[in-house]
């Protein structure tokens, strides 16, 4: 079984799900109709948490929490085929599945309400979002300490890509304070979290790219 699709379905099935249910809710008249990586005019959980939106949201999400922890386990094993011989690869993988567990509980307690359920929600969505981001940092950087011969297997362009939605992840990140600050008119919050998600789903689609040209596959290991 090839692997790219499974890294091709971490990229594509939240994406879509994000841009579903706001489409669904701003023509519902439940969030106020803009381009949300420019204006933040909501934020994603603000687009999802209403019906028939958190419905759709938790039908598409649920799926992608088994397919991302998937990756990971993949990821892992895609590293040791390169020739990485480090312990970071474990973390890695350590990392992204406690990112696909917090999802689960951020999608669970989405559109709930309660003091109890409010701080589960934030918890499981802040946790998600982190632990994630930081498994591709850790990946990018396995990628880039393979020997030559192995860089050239991953296809060099799409470790450069990585090390810029990397790069591009972490400004966001660090902006999103000072910026808050600077213009607290704007609701840059929000407009940080669209595209931060947007980059993070879109680093799946980069490895999909490799799996697929190296026809990397699933393989079963019997007892």
């Amino acid at each position: 079984m090839r692997a790219a699709p499974i890294a091709l379905a971490a990229w594509l099935l939240p994406t879509l799900a994000v841009v579903i249910v706001y489409l669904v809710s701003s023509s519902r008249g439940q969030v106020p109709v803009c381009f949300p990586f420019l204006e933040g005019c909501t934020s994603i959980s603000g687009a999802a948490r209403r019906d028939p939106s958190i419905h759709i949201f938790r039908a598409m999400m649920l799926p992608t929490a088994t397919i991302m922890a998937a990756y990971w386990l993949l990821a892992r094993d895609w590293l040791a085929g390169l020739g990485d011989t480090g312990r970071a690869r474990d973390a890695m993988a350590t990392l992204g599945l406690i990112g696909a567990l917090f999802m689960i509980l951020y999608i669970v307690f989405l559109g709930t309400d309660g003091r109890v359920y409010d701080l589960l929600r934030r918890y499981g969505v802040t946790v998600y979002f982190a632990f994630t981001a930081l498994a591709q940092l850790l990946l990018t950087s396995r990628l880039q300490r393979l020997p030559a011969a192995a860089k050239t297997r991953v296809g060099p362009g799409v470790i450069q890509a990585k090390i810029v939605f990397g790069v591009l992840m972490l400004s966001l990140g660090l902006a999103n304070i000072p910026a808050s600050n600077f213009f607290p008119e704007l609701p840059v919050d929000n407009m940080i979290a669209w595209n931060f998600a947007l980059l993070m789903k879109g680093y799946f689609g980069l490895t999909a790219l490799s799996w697929r040209a190296i026809d990397y596959r699933i393989v079963t290991r019997a007892d």
